[in-house]
């Protein structure tokens, strides 16, 4: 591709989302809105993208692309206006119309719209799509392959209504070319807005009609209501699910699951009814998640079992041939190869050798009030129910704790602890 500087329109107020934070910052399968937009805007322009931003969100989204040029829209006066304001940073000779909460569309599909746009002798190509439902939809009139102009929902005519071929908004087009008409674009409108699909009808009258490429109205889909996010949500679960099982894993009422855009599954694993998976984890060759476990920032080793019900949190590392059981939680840990924590048990800020036994109700005391404490659990080592290992503490290579003991010091390798009071057998009073 010829070098293109990407714009991102995301001065909106989201005022139709009625949620606290904006729409473009809501997460969607592990990332925020705007980053997947960001995503593919970076494939494409790399530092060279800009984004278009209200007074509100301005700061936010210079903190989270700081690779990017950021420029404010200080009044809402439509999307051609927010083009002029990005004017100034747009060094590159084509630019690429990118909206903030759209973010399903594809690099795959921006490569087809480049491929037209040079087809078309670098004048201007846009994303229509086809839809039998239309309403609300700006309708793209056109003939001979080229854009005669968008008639927004508004003001279309009956006859205009009928149309099925929609605009996404998405552009690629000539920058010299764009800023030397967009001027033209016209705010008699009841919003006393310039709305950039004018600039169109404006080509076409100069006989340098934009080209148009068709791609699924799926990945042109806005994000303007909640509703709008559960759909997208839906549609790229399935999109993602679908990769998974594609590389030979097996995902039990898949639609029970979710998945993050970075979850990596390698083949031969199966994944149970009702797991969610957070961001940044990688799970090897067959292993077995079960129902209702919570996996995030973690690698999982090959012919592993996880819960069901277990929660693997972030910074943890879970070895090969391990039983991670039910009700167990394991945090900023690495746990070795063949061992077993199989239930209601607390790993957390541990280092555990291979082949370690944990009995039930077992918990790593790391916190002492001001900072969180290691534990260091030897290779065979057997640690029996209901124990209370409190950091900072080693214990030694085949050592044995005894169940329901409370470990403060380190244990010697090959030794026995074993901590308990007393038990006291006593006649209740009045009772033979």
């Amino acid at each position: 591709m010829k070098k293109i500087t990407t714009v991102i329109l995301a001065a909106g107020k989201s005022t139709r989302f009625k949620h606290k934070k904006s729409k473009i910052f809501q997460d969607l399968a592990g990332i925020e809105i705007i980053n997947h937009v960001y995503q593919v805007a970076k494939k494409i322009s790399n530092k060279e993208v800009i984004f278009v931003c209200n007074k509100e969100n301005i700061i936010e989204i210079k903190n989270k692309f700081p690779y990017a040029k950021c420029v404010l829209q200080k009044n809402q006066k439509g999307t051609a206006d927010a083009i002029v304001c990005a004017k100034k940073y747009i060094k590159n000779k084509n630019v690429l119309i990118l909206f903030g909460d759209v973010p399903l569309l594809s690099s795959n599909t921006i490569t087809k719209l480049y491929n037209n746009y040079v087809k078309n002798g670098s004048i201007g190509s846009m994303i229509a799509f086809k839809t039998n439902n239309p309403y609300g939809y700006g309708r793209v009139k056109a003939k001979d392959k080229k854009i005669i102009s968008v008639v927004e929902e508004i003001n279309t005519s009956l006859i205009e209504k009928k149309i099925l071929l929609c605009n996404s908004g998405v552009m690629l087009c000539n920058a010299k070319l764009l800023f030397s008409n967009i001027n033209k674009i016209s705010d008699k409108n009841l919003k006393k807005e310039k709305y950039l699909p004018d600039i169109f009808q404006i080509f076409n009258n100069l006989r340098k009609g934009f080209s148009y490429i068709i791609c699924p109205q799926e990945e042109t889909l806005g994000i303007n209501t909640i509703d709008d996010l559960i759909l997208v949500d839906k549609i790229l679960q399935k999109k993602l699910k679908a990769n998974i099982i594609k590389n030979g894993v097996i995902l039990q009422q898949p639609e029970t699951i979710r998945l993050c855009v970075d979850t990596k599954i390698k083949k031969g694993s199966i994944i149970e009814p009702f797991v969610t998976f957070k961001p940044r984890v990688l799970i090897d060759e067959n292993v077995l998640i079960k129902s209702y476990s919570v996996i995030e920032e973690c690698s999982i080793g090959e012919n592993s079992s996880i819960g069901p019900s277990a929660r693997i949190r972030p910074k943890s590392k879970i070895g090969k041939n391990t039983k991670i059981g039910n009700f167990v939680e394991i945090k900023n840990s690495v746990i070795g190869n063949k061992n077993s924590i199989s239930h209601l048990s607390y790993i957390g800020d541990s280092h555990l050798g291979k082949n370690v036994n944990v009995g039930a109700g077992t918990i790593t005391c790391n916190y002492d009030g001001k900072k969180k404490n290691k534990t260091i659990i030897k290779d065979q080592v057997f640690v029996g129910s209901n124990c209370s290992l409190v950091a900072p503490i080693t214990i030694g290579r085949k050592a044995t704790i005894g169940a329901g003991s409370v470990v403060t010091r380190n244990i010697p390798a090959n030794y026995l602890a074993l901590e308990r009071s007393d038990l006291k057998i006593l006649r209740k009073r009045g009772k033979k």
